[in-house]
């Protein structure tokens, strides 16, 4: 049996662009049914999936009638979500990663097939022929679902039989919110993808390690002074920066505060001077250096504290994405943010 889905409420706004592609996620809303623990309770559900499932997605109902067996993932974190379940063999394709796949999941990751590029989506006969009865990708109101660049829509998709689910964001402006974009919507993905897929038991033990991890971050910090910080990620000028969703949430859970608003994109050489940070992430991408980073910043913000104390730090965008290793990013974080810790940095 194929999943199947059934509306009930209008998709999201239009849709506005994402600065960088390759820092940009997608956040699920709602409740699974049967209802997911909140992060870091201990499980009360059943430990397996009675079909059909309904689940509560992006403002509609997704029913499942069986557990899926031709998935396609169009964003490289959700794909990382499915190899940490063990759902390596349910993947027929996905979107080419932008990045190393973490040494966790690396393994499993050999051999996927990739449709699209790292930086385009499938076409929609492309994905089409791949005949998935699941999809999943990031923001569901256009990008890898823009019928009006060649891509498969959601309702096409489902018109074929498959169940479409939006990871980590629904709507192309959730990504400014830490209320819709944080820490926890990669564990929100994870208990829906062990719902859907069977594999509750695994997505318990996943999300159980990462909880572990953060609880050694928050526990760390606790007590520590705020510490102002920007989260740098390229550009001469104006400069870019990373601010807002789960940006704003890794920094403040590491106990600093980013210095820029929670819509701030571009910023001039001038603002940026005049943020007084104290710490300056480097979020470096596949092809960015960061020595080169950290020298422009040292030529053109001589004067800035993060400079003059040499606090400035590299936390790669994969690190800080919706993904199994964003542990590892909010530990980076919290080592840089207060220079006297020496967290041991989880592996990804």
């Amino acid at each position: 049996m194929r999943p199947t889905v059934r509306h009930v409420l209008t998709g999201t706004g239009a849709a506005a662009a994402f600065l960088l592609l390759t820092t940009a996620c997608t956040a699920a809303d709602g409740e699974a049914t049967p209802a997911s623990s909140p992060p870091g309770a201990a499980s009360t559900r059943s430990t397996s999936t009675t079909y059909p499932v309904t689940l509560e997605n992006c403002g509609r109902q997704i029913t499942i009638d069986a557990p899926p067996e031709r998935a396609v993932s169009l964003w490289q974190s959700n794909t990382e979500a499915l190899l940490a379940l063990g759902l390596g063999d349910r993947i027929v394709a996905v979107q080419e990663n932008y990045a190393p796949y973490p040494e966790s999941v690396a393994s499993q990751a050999t051999g996927l097939k990739d449709v699209g590029s790292q930086m385009g989506f499938p076409s929609k006969e492309v994905l089409l022929s791949e005949k998935p009865d699941f999809v999943t990708g990031q923001v569901l109101d256009g990008f890898a679902f823009d019928a009006s660049q060649g891509y498969a829509s959601v309702e096409q998709l489902e018109r074929t039989g498959a169940a479409v689910y939006g990871a980590n964001l629904c709507g192309s402006t959730d990504s400014q919110s830490t209320e819709t974009w944080n820490i926890e919507s990669v564990e929100k993905t994870l208990r829906d993808y062990g719902t859907i897929f069977d594999v509750a038991d695994r997505a318990d033990e996943v999300v159980a390690e990462l909880e572990a991890d953060r609880s050694a971050v928050v526990s760390a910090v606790e007590g520590e002074p705020t510490v102002k910080t920007a989260y740098f990620n390229g550009g001469t000028g104006p400069v870019i920066v990373l601010a807002g969703g789960i940006y704003d949430d890794l920094i403040t859970t590491a106990g600093g505060e980013n210095v820029f608003p929670s819509d701030s994109v571009y910023v001039s050489k001038e603002e940026f001077a005049a943020s007084d940070a104290d710490v300056v992430l480097v979020g470096t991408f596949p092809g960015q250096d960061f020595a080169s980073q950290k020298a422009f910043l040292e030529e053109n913000f001589p004067d800035l504290p993060a400079v003059q104390a040499g606090r400035i730090a590299e936390v790669p965008t994969q690190e800080t994405d919706s993904s199994i290793s964003v542990m590892v990013g909010l530990t980076k974080i919290a080592n840089a943010i207060h220079s006297d810790l020496d967290l041991t940095v989880p592996s990804s």
